[in-house]
């Protein structure tokens, strides 16, 4: 009885879900640009709804044109529909027909700043917002660091492989296909699609709060003490404006750095917290901006280091890191939100983290002098010093260190299963 109650339980969800989800999903439209999950894309528009500008024809001889004139933002995927119904017609050939690489060739022309167009792809066959399975294009577009408007464009087109006639002989013909005789295409003609979007980053001014991970840049105040917040309480920044402070990236990304972890993280099972400012901007203040790198973790959490206890590293673009832990001071009140401050111009890419990490091997393989004779000739990579055994016998080194190896990795994880 307890199994079907559960069943049943089970059941009754998965439909409260589902009914929900329907009920969210945006209603279909050839003016939206969406998401992969059916709803009209919070990175198109100024508003974020999706709203895209389309005008002229999807047909032979024809052309689409299709603008975002708002705003798109950069890094953004989305999707823009090409019709409702893929088996409806315009002068006699069905729409799905022009998408079926078997019978039109896509060709995508990037023209003005292409570099921020990743890719324009057609994508067939899938359903957004209740929409039958129709096609789309798949616009994927790069990050950038700029604080002005770009505007890219581009010429997408369709170009037909054969004479809609010359099927006639073949098993697969294509939808619009009627007899031998029919001739709403010839080899070589076209549809084409005439794209322009204008990039842009969303805007931050004095005292606003972008989430982490918001791709913003910040637009100061003049003559002013300007103040920004990111997240809840990730990150703030604080500084003086004079009357021409120029505007900055500044985006702030918490991912983890997986090459960083196993570099220097896991060797001594330490937990870190990433604070990327992307792009490592300048700050324009009159004098230097205060940073404050806020509590990371919840006090509800199931591990919360002391922060006074902390190391802070900074990573350079070549992927070491630097102890400066020193130069941060901990402060529960004194600043815009409880953290560690620094006083610095530009930011960069910081690591808190909860125990001393090994960032004093040497990089480039150096072999630092030894007066021990019996260890003179003995070449490692990392700058480590290989424990003396009192013997020359390389083969005896290379077996305590295989040994001295397993043994730390051991306790690694022994470490990290009993944390």
């Amino acid at each position: 009885m307890k199994k079907a109650l559960s069943l049943l339980l089970s059941a009754v969800l998965v439909l409260s879900a589902a009914s929900v989800a329907a009920f969210a999903a945006d209603s279909f439209s050839l003016e939206k640009a969406y998401d992969s999950d059916g709803c009209y894309s919070e990175d198109v528009g100024e508003s974020g709804n999706g709203d895209i500008t389309v005008s002229g024809s999807f047909a032979i001889d024809g052309t689409l044109a299709v603008s975002i004139p708002d705003r798109v933002a950069p890094g953004s995927t989305f999707y823009i529909p090409l019709f409702e119904d893929p088996t409806d017609n315009v002068g006699g050939v069905v729409y799905e027909d022009i998408t079926n690489t078997d019978y039109f060739k896509f060709k995508l022309d990037k023209d003005t700043n292409s570099k921020l167009i990743s890719s324009i792809t057609v994508v067939t066959d899938k359903r957004l917002a209740g929409s039958a399975r129709t096609s789309y294009l798949k616009v994927v577009l790069n990050d950038m660091t700029d604080t002005d408007e770009m505007k890219t464009d581009g010429t997408i087109t369709f170009k037909a492989k054969a004479d809609l006639s010359s099927y006639s002989g073949k098993s697969s013909k294509p939808a619009s296909y009627v007899d031998d005789s029919t001739d709403t295409w010839e080899s070589g003609d076209t549809v084409t699609i005439d794209y322009t979007f204008w990039v842009s980053n969303e805007k931050a001014t004095n005292d606003d709060n972008p989430d982490v991970g918001d791709r913003v840049y910040m637009d100061p105040d003049a003559n002013d003490t300007n103040t920004l917040i990111w997240g809840d309480d990730r990150a703030a920044l604080k500084f003086d404006a004079d009357d021409d402070a120029s505007k900055f990236y500044a985006r702030l990304s918490t991912s983890n750095m997986s090459d960083v972890y196993a570099e220097y993280g896991d060797p001594v099972d330490a937990d870190l917290w990433f604070y990327n400012f992307v792009g490592s901007p300048t700050v324009p203040a009159t004098s230097k901006a205060t940073l404050t790198l806020g509590i990371p973790w919840d006090d509800d959490d199931d591990y919360t280091p002391d922060p006074e206890s902390c190391y802070i590293y900074t990573l350079d673009s070549d992927g070491y890191l630097t102890d400066v832990t020193a130069s941060f001071t901990y402060s529960e009140d004194d600043q815009e939100i409880p953290g560690w401050s620094i006083r610095t111009r530009q930011l960069g890419t910081y690591i808190v983290s909860d125990t001393e990490l090994d960032v004093y091997a040497s990089d480039d393989g150096d072999i630092e002098d030894v007066e021990d004779d019996a260890t003179a000739d003995s070449t490692v990579s990392d700058g480590k010093d290989i424990p003396n055994t009192g013997s020359s016998d390389m083969v005896n080194v290379a077996v305590l260190a295989a040994v001295l190896s397993l043994s730390a990795a051991g306790a690694v994880a022994f470490r990290k299963a009993a944390k």
